[in-house]
């Protein structure tokens, strides 16, 4: 696709945004109704732009890594400035990661990314140049991690209070669905948790068209492309049709049922095991302002001096 089209296909989607998203917005709707507008305006013109990509998605065929080798199951997650140099809500994440899962946890950072992951220069000169950022550059490596490793990838942000289900470690492929009670649940689905075998079919067409676009695009068309990217594979690519359909469908609104509402709390046990017994991880958020600065015995703060 040339610049040109691209450029144009900017300008139309913010058009339409803003025009059915803001102007057509009416100030007379309560907050929610609001917001609703504004997101499906999201979605309509950011599915739109990507249309572009659907011939070539439409035809991609799964394949396998060179090496199908077994390998152990791990927990990959990111933190590119390394572990040591982590917020300390981070590295309270880590550490719930490494007392309640059962498998091998492996935190990787600019140093040892490279050992695990195998992507085309263009996307590594991209993210070298300041094109793509730290977050959508570490959406392309989980795609490819899972694909060529297999195992579950875990945001460095997700604080986890139970080992991960039986049910979801039985499943070639899962991936937590956006749900309607979080914001930007028009995303259709959350990626800061997804399982997958090694080669899986469905993280391999995935994988595909997030390389495909970057090929072709200098920055993302929304913040949620990678998640559109994905959207767009389940509802027009054959194969990857088939597969999402085996797919259990789990809401991603209980993983998020602590932080953002109660994590400047007080902290109550009995609370704590209510708000978190429907999922095995909560996300956080390290630049909340309970983060940074937890009132005392509060939530946060019962979690962020965890890892001590």
């Amino acid at each position: 696709m040339g610049a040109t089209e691209r450029f144009l296909g900017r300008v139309r989607r913010q058009f339409t945004l803003v025009f059915f998203g803001h102007i057509l917005n009416w100030p007379f709707r309560d907050r929610a109704a609001r917001r609703k507008r504004r997101y499906d305006a999201t979605r309509r013109s950011t599915l739109h732009y990507l249309k572009r990509y659907v011939p070539h998605i439409k035809e991609i065929k799964p394949r396998q890594p060179a090496d199908m080798t077994p390998e152990p199951e791990r927990v990959f997650t990111i933190w590119f400035q390394g572990e040591r140099n982590a917020p300390l809500l981070v590295k309270a994440c880590f550490a719930s990661m490494r007392r309640h899962l059962k498998q091998e946890l492996v935190v990787l950072d600019e140093e040892n990314l490279f050992d695990w992951v195998d992507l085309p220069d263009y996307v590594i000169e991209k993210w070298r140049n300041g094109k793509l950022s730290a977050a959508h550059f570490s959406d392309i490596c989980r795609v490819d991690l899972l694909w060529r490793h297999g195992g579950v990838w875990l945001d460095a942000t997700a604080f986890v209070t139970q080992p991960i289900p039986d049910w979801i470690m039985d499943e070639d492929f899962f991936i937590y669905m956006a749900g309607s009670k979080i914001r930007a649940y028009y995303s259709f689905v959350q990626n800061c948790f997804i399982r997958s075998r090694k080669g899986n079919e469905l993280i391999s067409i995935w994988r595909d068209a997030i390389l495909h676009y970057w090929e072709d695009e200098t920055s993302v068309v929304n913040y949620f492309t990678h998640h559109f990217l994905f959207n767009i594979a389940v509802e027009n690519n054959p194969v990857a049709i088939e597969a999402f359909a085996k797919m259990r469908k789990v809401d991603q609104d209980p993983t998020h049922a602590l932080w953002d509402v109660h994590s400047g709390d007080p902290y109550d046990e009995a609370s704590f095991k209510e708000l978190t017994k429907d999922a095995f991880f909560q996300k956080t958020s390290y630049k909340s302002a309970t983060a940074k600065e937890p009132p005392a015995g509060s939530v946060a703060e019962k979690l962020i001096n965890s890892s001590e």
